[in-house]
């Protein structure tokens, strides 16, 4: 019971945050964003995700993924829920100093994100699960034809965290076990995506 009063909680911080910081002004957006997270691809790992912009400045960012079937021989799942805070944003920003975009917003989060893992370590099978609430920064770069590019990085502590060697358990499976348990609350991302929905005021 305790990972769920942390989490409705951080629910309750994130609605008061929303209330609070809620305003109209002048500021374009694109309401609605749907983006995919290339960064896991390297680790043979996907992640799909949908925004909704409340406001100029208030984010709901919904994500889920896991482990590329046929690819990947662990299996992983995994979904969070962001609130994002969006700060002024700078028109005209040029992404990589090079490509110019309609505009850029850097933002804070706050998230609450769960894990299941069914994995592999030096031969021996392991379950791990646990729930992570987070905090982060990244930048999102928009462009007048709604492409859309984002990046974050932040962490979470685990909550209410398990990890379980299935039968055997190799040499280094206490240390491995607790590293991997707070090294997985890192939360990470490089995505794109198509933003629309117009500029609204």
């Amino acid at each position: 019971m305790k990972p769920l009063k942390k989490i409705l909680s951080l629910a309750v911080i994130m609605i008061t945050c929303m209330a609070v910081t809620a305003q109209s002004n002048d500021t374009p957006y694109k309401p609605h964003s749907f983006q995919f997270n290339i960064a896991g691809l390297g680790f043979a790992r996907y992640g799909i995700a949908y925004e909704w912009r409340m406001t100029s400045r208030n984010a709901l960012f919904v994500q889920g993924g896991g482990s590329l079937p046929g690819i990947s021989e662990e299996k992983e799942y995994g979904f969070g829920l962001h609130y994002k805070y969006f700060f002024r944003p700078v028109e005209d920003a040029k992404f990589l100093w090079l490509f110019k975009s309609a505009y850029r917003n850097t933002f804070a989060d706050l998230n609450v994100r769960y894990m299941n893992l069914d994995g592999i370590h030096n031969g021996a099978e392991c379950l791990f699960e646990s729930f992570f609430i987070g905090a982060g920064v990244g930048q999102t770069w928009v462009w007048n034809s709604g492409f859309t590019i984002s990046y974050w990085i932040g962490y979470g502590p685990p909550v209410g965290s398990e990890y379980i060697w299935k039968e055997t358990v190799p040499e280094d499976g206490d240390s491995w076990a607790r590293t991997y348990t707070y090294s997985s609350g890192l939360d990470f991302g490089l995505a794109i995506g198509y933003s629309f929905g117009g500029r609204k005021n």
